[in-house]
């Protein structure tokens, strides 16, 4: 048994503030030579944002605050005839941070994409707001997006009937507040052609074709669904990367691997075979690089960004914007009394070893 003095616990306390205090006046933050092209796209995401809200007000339909609490109208119900899977609130509301466009936008500076270069994107329901943050990336870094969309959402996605994902993008085209839109969609769900929760799923995308005017696939196989998009994509000559954003089949394909795609900026990895594979298989065994946006709360936390934004924080403040380092003495130093903490904690009592029992035979 552990006894401590109070004196000890006191001790430890203050050292381990004291560790705290030191760890965070001695970060060193240099900005990002990105840094004002990453601040334009995390404000030109607000804009977004706010034109998004203001068109759902304007067609009268409702936001629910206790799910969309800034009256964004990017995030749908729980369950819709346009549901293909099961999602989650939180992550949808994590997705809406701004800061997500200047993240994304370092990726692609960190990828060394110039100017008129050429990427391909997968664009999901799912996450609406990140579908718009991987545009404007693009636009404030002057690229050639070629953008393939799928209706289709999980949970508290772009899943409305009458305010889909396109019917957000193409506000956003139309308004200038975006320069690029998706050349095809598709269904989305199964086989990137079913969505499987509802009968009459079929007759309400074609009234989002009918309302927004884009050109809808109904590929035949899964197979024809990724040769489709993977052509659109090369239409332009070379591709220099891949984003996809949320989990489109064709993106995803059936090969066991697909539950092992790294998240976030993911530079290489080794390429399968299996004739079930994605879009995200095809390019790795391109060898090009692949923005992977799915697991976004993971995503948050590895990039240090909060799991509950404020969406009126200022851009250029995270510290997705630096390069963060700290001198080595400091480390050292922590360390040294981290371990001087965990000596102290040491259970000042022990069992002498006379004492000790060594066997439960009664005598």
């Amino acid at each position: 048994m552990k006894i401590h003095s109070s004196f000890t616990l006191l001790l430890v306390f203050f050292i381990s503030l004291f560790c705290l205090f030191l760890f965070q006046i001695t970060r060193k933050r240099t900005p990002l030579p990105c840094y004002v092209q990453m601040v334009a796209a995390s404000k030109q995401m607000q804009i977004a944002l706010k034109e998004i809200g203001d068109y759902r007000m304007e067609l009268n339909i409702p936001i629910n605050p206790s799910l969309d609490p800034f009256q964004t109208g990017l995030i749908g119900d729980e369950i819709t005839p346009l549901t293909t899977t099961l999602g989650n609130l939180e992550a949808k509301q994590t997705a809406l941070n701004p800061d997500f466009a200047a993240l994304i936008l370092r990726w692609l500076w960190e990828l060394d994409i110039q100017i008129g270069e050429t990427l391909g994107l997968q664009l999901s329901g799912s996450f609406p707001s990140l579908n718009i943050a991987a545009i404007i990336a693009c636009d404030v870094m002057q690229l050639n997006p070629i953008i393939s969309s799928s209706i289709g959402s999980s949970s508290f996605g772009a899943n409305l009937p009458e305010f889909t994902y396109l019917d957000m993008e193409k506000r956003l085209y139309e308004e200038g507040v975006i320069q690029h839109c998706s050349s095809i969609v598709t269904p989305g769900g199964n086989n990137d052609d079913k969505i499987l929760l509802w009968e009459n799923s079929d007759s309400l995308i074609d009234k989002v074709i009918e309302r927004t005017g884009y050109p809808l696939l109904h590929p035949s196989t899964l197979d024809k669904a990724i040769q489709k998009k993977w052509q659109l994509f090369h239409s332009a000559g070379i591709v220099k990367g891949f984003i996809n954003v949320g989990g489109n089949h064709s993106s995803i394909g059936n090969c066991s691997h697909s539950a092992t795609f790294p998240m976030g900026l993911v530079r290489k990895m080794q390429a399968c075979q299996d004739p079930n594979r994605g879009l995200l298989m095809y390019f790795f065994e391109q060898r090009k690089p692949v923005i992977h946006l799915l697991n976004i709360r993971s995503l948050a936390i590895q990039a240090n960004l909060p799991l509950t934004p404020n969406l009126s924080d200022s851009a250029g403040n995270s510290d997705i914007y630096f390069k963060v380092s700290q001198p080595l003495w400091i480390n050292m130093t922590l360390v040294i009394l981290m371990l001087f903490s965990w000596l102290l904690l040491r259970s000042p009592y022990r069992i002498p070893r006379s004492c000790s029992t060594t066997s439960t035979k009664v005598r």
